[in-house]
C-alpha cells in the first residue's frame, strides 16, 4: 500500500490583506498580558514558554497552539488521524532561542539584520543566561539567525536563504556561541 501526502506548495507574495488579517492575532496576544513587567522579568525555562515580540509580552501556554497554528483538524486527515493544516498566517515568523519560542512579524524580503532588530526590540534579551560562558545578547548585532542549518549573513535577505513566508522553524542564537572554541553554558545538556 502506498500513501501520498498532500504538499502545501510555495506561496511567494504576502498581500496587504493577509497582513491586516493577522493583525487580529497580535491584538489578541496583546490583550492577554496585563502586567508586562512581571512577565518580562520571568526566567526562561527550557522547553517552555513563548513570547510575542510585536507586543513584548508573554503568550500564555493555553494560547500557544492557537497563536502558532498548531491545532490539529480533520481538514487534511492522514488515515483518519487529524493533522495540522497548512498555516494561514504568512506574516509572522517563529524563532527558538534558549528553550523559548519567539513570534515576530517579519517578511522574506527583510534582511537578517532587520529581523534581528525586530527580535531585539521585542524582548529576546530576556533569553540571556546570567550564568553562561558568553557575554549574552546585548544588542541586535549579537543575534545570529539560522535556517536550514545555515547561519544567515545580516546583510542578506531571508528570501536568499529560501525562507518561506510564515516560517515557524528558525533559530535565533547568541552569535558568540557560534565562535570557534565557545563552550556550552554550564546548565547545557552537553555536559550530561
Amino acid at each position: 500500500r502506498t500513501f501520498f501526502l498532500r504538499g502545501r506548495g510555495r506561496r511567494r507574495g504576502v498581500t496587504e490583506a493577509a497582513r491586516k488579517t493577522t493583525a487580529m492575532a497580535s491584538t489578541e496576544v496583546a490583550k492577554v498580558a496585563e502586567d508586562k513587567s512581571s512577565a518580562a522579568g520571568a526566567p526562561v525555562s527550557l522547553g517552555k514558554g513563548a513570547w510575542d515580540c510585536d507586543n513584548n509580552c508573554e503568550i500564555p501556554p493555553d494560547k500557544e497552539a492557537e497563536v502558532f497554528e498548531e491545532i490539529a483538524t480533520m481538514d487534511f486527515p492522514y488515515e483518519g488521524i487529524p493533522t495540522i493544516p497548512p498555516r494561514k498566517n504568512m506574516t509572522h515568523l517563529a524563532f527558538f532561542c534558549n528553550g523559548c519560542r519567539y513570534r515576530v512579524e517579519a517578511y522574506p524580503d527583510w534582511t537578517a539584520n532587520q529581523v534581528a532588530e525586530a527580535l531585539w526590540r521585542g524582548g529576546i534579551e530576556r533569553a540571556n543566561n546570567p550564568n553562561g560562558n558568553t557575554p549574552g545578547i546585548r544588542s541586535a548585532a549579537d543575534i545570529a539567525l539560522i535556517y536550514a542549518g545555515q547561519v544567515m549573513d545580516p546583510k542578506k535577505k531571508l528570501e536568499e536563504y529560501n525562507v518561506p513566508p510564515g516560517c515557524k522553524v528558525m533559530i535565533a542564537i547568541e552569535r558568540a556561541k557560534l565562535e570557534p572554541g565557545a563552550k556550552p553554558d554550564p546548565d547545557s545538556a552537553y555536559w550530561n
